[in-house]
């Protein structure tokens, strides 16, 4: 056998060039921004035509993502897709700098009455959300304007097996590693709280039981179970959790939703709220009467996450969405969101 085979290649011990580059954007640059001058920081903005320009494979997979999705789409589409994952970027190194006032600079919020209405009940709130627009700060924006929020999310380095089995969207290297911590730092500087797998779902239960606020991310990629359900005219892997949650707690679930409009303030968006026993009702409920059409209508927010789980379908044995799977690992889940 040939001991290189188990040699790390270059880039696993020093970095890419990519590496070295997301290094000084997540770790250097945050430095210099500032959250009181919203002009300086959108004078960055139209830098994402030289992301666009040297996207190559991955911009390519959007566009087949798209039409997959919604047959031939303008390429202006793919386009603005960039456009929306560059700002979203820029405006996420500011997380650690946001205030209870200064936030209104980057957000304004719609529909709070429905969240309200929603913790009314008293049996807590659960905001389930697509990975589309800035998400990160409608989580921080949850516990600056004072509600007790916890977010379910990955966080960390992908395991060291998955790392080496997977270098080439995985790898492990301390430019990696430096810019994650970094993120993750500024994050955890917001008025919130992060939970991930390493924590008992208990904890999720007993936020609801105090009236608190959830989040949820229904299209995440990390979980133990998985279920097929029709999404976005696809059959998509989705994680049952967030609808048997709401199901078994009788919380209310909120579908949130983020525009970020060219040269205005992004938009948070609290839908109409739903609840009950059903948590296959509560997730048809919630993807085809609300989340589906926004996206529908905002498909740019939505390319940079697609392409995102297509470049990671060989992953694991749940791929977003089966027309795309590898192999035949993904059989093994059902078509029930409650079973």
């Amino acid at each position: 056998m040939d001991a290189s085979a188990d040699r790390p290649r270059w880039h696993d011990l020093r970095g890419s060039p990519k590496d070295v580059a997301r290094w000084a954007f997540w770790v250097k640059l945050r430095d210099a921004l500032d959250p009181e001058r919203p002009e300086a920081l959108r004078r960055l903005y139209p830098l994402w035509r030289a992301q666009y320009a040297l996207a190559g494979r991955q911009r390519a997979l959007m566009a087949d993502e798209y039409r997959r999705w919604l047959g031939p789409v303008d390429e202006a589409v793919v386009a603005d897709a960039y456009r929306i994952a560059w700002r979203v970027h820029l405006e996420e190194l500011l997380l650690g700098k946001l205030t209870a006032t200064n936030w209104r600079h980057w957000m304004r919020l719609e529909g709070q009455a429905q969240l309200d209405a929603a913790l009314a009940r008293g049996k807590g709130a659960i905001l389930v959300f697509p990975h589309a627009g800035n998400f990160m700060f409608m989580h921080a924006v949850m516990g600056l304007i004072g509600h007790r929020y916890t977010q379910y999310a990955a966080r960390g380095m992908a395991p060291p097996d998955v790392a080496r089995d997977h270098a080439d969207v995985f790898a492990n290297n301390k430019w990696r590693r430096e810019a994650r911590a970094a993120r993750e730092a500024n994050e955890d500087k917001l008025p919130i709280r992060f939970i991930s797998l390493d924590t008992s779902v208990r904890e999720l239960y007993r936020c609801l039981g105090r009236n608190e606020l959830v989040g949820i991310a229904f299209d995440g990629r990390i979980g133990n179970k998985w279920a097929r359900v029709p999404y976005l005219e696809r059959t998509a892997l989705i994680n049952p959790g967030p609808w048997r949650l709401a199901a078994s707690t009788g919380a209310a679930v909120v579908p949130t939703l983020m525009e970020c409009p060219n040269e205005q303030e992004n938009i948070c968006t609290f839908a109409q709220s739903v609840h009950g026993d059903d948590p296959d009702a509560l997730r048809a409920q919630v993807l085809g009467g609300a989340i589906e059409p926004w996206l529908r209508a905002h498909p740019s927010h939505y390319g940079i996450w697609l392409s995102h789980c297509r470049e990671r379908a060989a992953v694991d044995d749940h791929p977003f969405f089966t027309d795309y799977a590898p192999d035949d690992r993904h059989l093994r889940w059902g078509s029930s969101a409650g079973g």
